[in-house]
């Protein structure tokens, strides 16, 4: 999803979040007031894609600037190889 998000201008960015707010605010009146909400899941996934939008929105400006750092993986975390067995032999 967050790759959707990549995709998108910073000004199409912030209309999905103020969509996804809307809808977390209207989410959160039926579910308060009404009882009536059937997912109550729509608020937490409507919550997620806030958080990502906000984070590619973040990241786009951070890459204008050139300020942001890409962050290499550690130096000993090469992929484990299987585990060998000491001891009986099969």
């Amino acid at each position: 999803m967050k790759d959707d998000f990549n995709s998108l201008s910073p000004e199409d960015l912030k209309k999905e979040i103020l969509s996804s707010s809307e809808e977390v605010r209207k989410a959160r009146f039926q579910f308060g007031v009404t009882r009536s909400l059937e997912n109550p899941k729509l608020i937490r996934n409507h919550k997620k894609r806030i958080a990502q939008a906000l984070t590619v929105l973040r990241e786009k400006e951070l890459s204008a600037k050139g300020k942001l750092k890409q962050i290499a993986p550690k130096a000993g975390s090469a992929p484990k190889a299987a585990k060998t067995t000491k001891g009986k032999k099969k």
